[in-house]
């Protein structure tokens, strides 16, 4: 946030920072996710994020020292998801030191303490709990000659994580590494898009997929036609909120939700009073919270969750190039007989020992039972 007794001291700032980029090596070229064309310094070592859940990102591609460039970022990762927090704090203990920028939101964060950092690059997601695309903090960066690089892993989860892929990799010269992960997650997504090609016209099964359920403030909170609503229609099915929900994000009433009858009943969480998932989470408790969720008043009488087609997902895979295995997931579950031979938790295995230092570990889908 942009106070006016801080011009001053941005001004002072912005004077050592433009000078000081002046006398920096030569940039290259990268297109971010908005077709920017950004002037990137050739060799990035100071990397400020707008959200701190974008680290996972970079665990792809730094895989060994996912927090080596990492010199500010928000507090969200530890205020929305403590597991995978105290996770990477568990192995990274420096991480609990790194400065923050903000706490969970684009009016928390400071630009002035940005510019403190003396970053080499900033990287901001186009929506959500940092600086967007129309960010005075973006613009105030820009100025001061520092490159700015927005990414999307949740407004257009498939495009959004192969655009970003990319540019991450072109600005941390990590080309090679983000190009074999791309490969690995369009081999996969292929696999999915083939079968569902193989359909017969006719109605797709109904999905109705509940974020942050019993955690946030009421029932309903939904998806819409992008975000992982992009993914329901990507795997076979229809998302019961598309025609009224027109964003990645939204809410529809419970009687909405009751008459639309879902064949598929999907709920996501990683933190209480809701659905626990995530890093470290036990399938114990991963189930004690899900059977929770699903006897709220609410939706108990929905015929998915009586006949047992309810499941849970780790809430962050919608803003994740971890999605993918959400995606597998969710095709499994829309799509039982045609998905059968479809394995989320070999995915994630060969996930684990290709592309990440510190594994994904832990419970981070879930089933429901038959009433």
């Amino acid at each position: 946030m942009l106070k006016p007794r801080n011009f001053l001291k941005l001004g002072a700032l912005f004077a050592v920072l433009i000078l000081g980029h002046a006398e920096t090596a030569a940039a290259h070229e990268v297109t971010d996710v908005l077709g920017r064309k950004v002037e990137v310094p050739d060799h990035v070592q100071r990397v400020v994020l707008g959200e701190g859940r974008l680290i996972s990102a970079f665990a792809l591609l730094d895989k060994d020292a996912p927090f080596q460039r990492i010199v500010g970022w928000q507090n969200d990762l530890k205020l929305l998801d403590a597991h995978t927090y105290n996770a990477y704090v568990a192995k990274f203990p420096t991480v609990k030191d790194i400065p923050l920028i903000g706490q969970a939101s684009e009016q928390s964060v400071s630009a002035e303490e940005i510019l403190s950092l003396k970053p080499d690059l900033a990287v901001f997601s186009i929506s959500g709990h940092g600086p967007t695309e129309h960010s005075p903090v973006a613009d105030v960066l820009a100025k001061a000659g520092i490159a700015v690089l927005f990414v999307d892993f949740r407004i257009n989860p498939v495009q959004g994580t192969h655009t970003s892929m990319t540019a991450l990799g072109q600005a941390l010269g990590r080309e090679t590494q983000a190009k074999a992960f791309l490969d690995f997650y369009d081999q996969h997504i292929k696999v999915i898009t083939d079968a569902v090609a193989t359909l017969p016209a006719g109605p797709r099964p109904s999905v109705f997929l509940e974020l942050l359920a019993g955690a946030w403030q009421a029932p309903g909170h939904t998806t819409g036609k992008s975000g992982m609503g992009e993914v329901i229609k990507l795997v076979g099915g229809r998302n019961i909120a598309a025609d009224v929900v027109p964003g990645a994000l939204g809410d529809i009433s419970v009687e909405y939700a009751l008459k639309a009858d879902p064949d598929v009943y999907v709920a996501t969480g990683n933190h209480t009073p809701g659905l626990i998932l995530g890093a470290g989470v036990s399938n114990k408790d991963a189930q004690a919270a899900f059977d929770t969720v699903l006897a709220r008043p609410e939706f108990v009488n929905l015929r998915a969750i009586r006949e047992g087609n309810a499941h849970g997902l780790w809430h962050d895979f919608y803003n994740s190039p971890y999605n993918l295995l959400a995606i597998e997931a969710l095709a499994k579950w829309v799509h039982p007989e045609l998905f059968a031979k479809l394995d989320p938790q070999a995915t994630m295995e060969a996930m684990n020992q290709q592309f990440l230092g510190m594994p994904l570990q832990g419970a981070y889908w879930i089933d429901g039972k038959a009433k």
